[in-house]
């Protein structure tokens, strides 16, 4: 199974909503599923978000 999970995100008309929590409360979430079993594939930085690719063996 595969997640991406945003840590910035900027708002478009065409986006879903960005993340209510600051950064570092996503990290910390993202601790959290790390801890859960979840493995980081990889990590994406652009101009409008930032997030990680999260792997789970199912």
């Amino acid at each position: 199974m595969e997640k991406t999970f945003f840590i910035r995100k900027t708002m478009t008309d065409n986006d879903h909503a960005a993340p209510t929590t600051d950064r570092f409360q996503r990290i910390e979430k993202l601790n959290l599923l790390v801890n859960s079993g979840w493995v980081i594939k990889g990590f994406k930085s652009s101009e409008n978000e930032e997030y990680f690719l999260l792997e789970k063996a199912e």
